[in-house]
């Protein structure tokens, strides 16, 4: 079996990377430069893959950042927001919203897979997102496979995100078995040269480790 996995370097999509290579798929793996504000997820990817020694390519996007405007994660003039530790983070993760991302993602790993004859598609998309982003959702997982079958011609393709019944602290407890190198992950939005502490995404991957009872071997500025 073949699958094509999209990859940020993320605490999820190195679990679901590490779990697609555990169930013996001939894995091939898609990381996308759509125009960050800092490529230190891209050189997590890289090392994950490296790791496993699965086929992996860094796909150059970066026009997108021209046409994709708004989003603390590509836009010079909006900032990355800092979240106070007692504060929900579900307000400030909308900042981040990058419009259709996925599926502009997923399109192009669909045109890979079918070129490769691979069949399978998966992507990290887990529960605990689908409050703030729309293309996290089962409901689009489902109609987007449907969609693409269409496209291709092919009942037999599977556009599936494995983890979207899960919430994040549930994929680090699977990672953890999995073996996941977690300290070479990526998640913190700002890009330092460590993870800042503060951000939604650093506040979200502190609290999936404590929420999992886990030690995070995260280093972070605050």
């Amino acid at each position: 079996m073949k699958a094509v996995v999209i990859a940020s370097g993320g605490v999820d999509s190195s679990t679901l990377l590490y779990k697609t290579v555990k169930e013996d798929y001939e894995t091939y793996v898609l990381t996308f430069i759509y125009g960050q504000k800092h490529t230190r997820e891209i050189e997590s990817a890289k090392k994950i893959c490296e790791g496993l020694n699965v086929h992996h390519k860094v796909i150059g996007l970066s026009v997108l950042k021209d046409l994709l405007s708004g989003s603390a994660l590509t836009d010079s003039g909006v900032e990355v927001p800092e979240v106070p530790e007692t504060a929900e983070h579900y307000e400030t993760l909308k900042t981040t919203i990058v419009p259709n991302r996925n599926s502009i993602f997923l399109s192009i790993a669909i045109g890979y897979a079918v070129s490769i004859k691979a069949n399978y598609i998966f992507f990290g998309a887990h529960h605990s997102d689908r409050g703030v982003y729309p293309d996290c959702r089962r409901e689009f997982v489902e109609a987007f496979e449907h969609a693409e079958r269409l496209a291709n011609d092919n009942l037999l393709l599977v556009v599936a995100a494995p983890f979207v019944n899960m919430s994040k602290f549930e994929i680090v407890k699977l990672g953890v078995e999995l073996g996941v190198p977690y300290k070479e992950t990526w998640s913190c939005y700002k890009g330092g040269e460590i993870h800042c502490g503060v951000c939604s995404s650093c506040r979200e991957r502190k609290r999936a480790f404590q929420e999992a009872a886990i030690l995070d071997p995260t280093e972070y500025e605050r």
